[in-house]
């Protein structure tokens, strides 16, 4: 009884880890408090941002283009939303997502090493290889921003940042199926 007991509680754990990363995985530290979910939310913005405003200079396919735009859109709103909730300013994320007089996005407390080289290595790529790497990054970063949310909108430290991520989610999910859509259609 207790080895078919361990086998149901090992295959049930596993079946429900198949889906998204959780926020241990991304994070290493389980649900983040109010503090660090402000942090790796705004930081999830400004990458999908900044991202996509290379996009609309270096891709080469219309529907990419397309994403890009509804990113700049939605993930600004976003911000604006995740603002107007306190802790963090407008003006300091704008200074932060800003390149320097090279061009090039440096690692600050808003952009982490990973997305200011992933940034900068976007920025001098073209044609299909820009076309797979941004969408492959935008896979990866929202169903990273998923697992974020859905974790903190269960588990969250703050009521107001917690109805965020749940308003937030379904926007988040979309973009997810639409950037795997066109992952699936390019072939990256």
């Amino acid at each position: 009884m207790k080895n078919y007991l361990a086998a149901l509680l090992i295959s049930t754990a596993l079946v429900a880890g198949a889906g998204t990363a959780s926020a241990k995985e991304i994070l290493g530290i389980g649900t983040p408090d109010a503090t660090q979910f402000r942090a790796k939310a705004s930081a999830s913005d400004a990458f999908e941002v900044l991202s996509s405003k290379i996009a609309l200079t270096h891709a080469t396919r219309a529907d990419l283009k397309e994403f890009a735009r509804m990113m700049i859109h939605d993930h600004t709103a976003s911000t604006d939303k995740l603002v107007a909730l306190g802790g963090i300013s407008k003006a300091s994320l704008k200074t932060k997502m800003t390149p320097g007089a090279d061009g090039k996005f440096a690692t600050n407390d808003l952009l982490d090493g990973d997305h200011s080289a992933e940034l900068n290595s976007l920025n001098s790529k073209s044609n299909d290889d820009f076309n797979k790497t941004y969408i492959a990054d935008q896979v990866k970063g929202h169903e990273n921003a998923v697992a974020l949310l859905e974790d903190y909108a269960k588990n969250g430290d703050n009521a107001k940042l917690k109805k965020f991520a749940r308003q937030i989610l379904p926007t988040v999910r979309e973009h997810l199926a639409k950037a795997q859509a066109l992952q699936k259609e390019i072939g990256a």
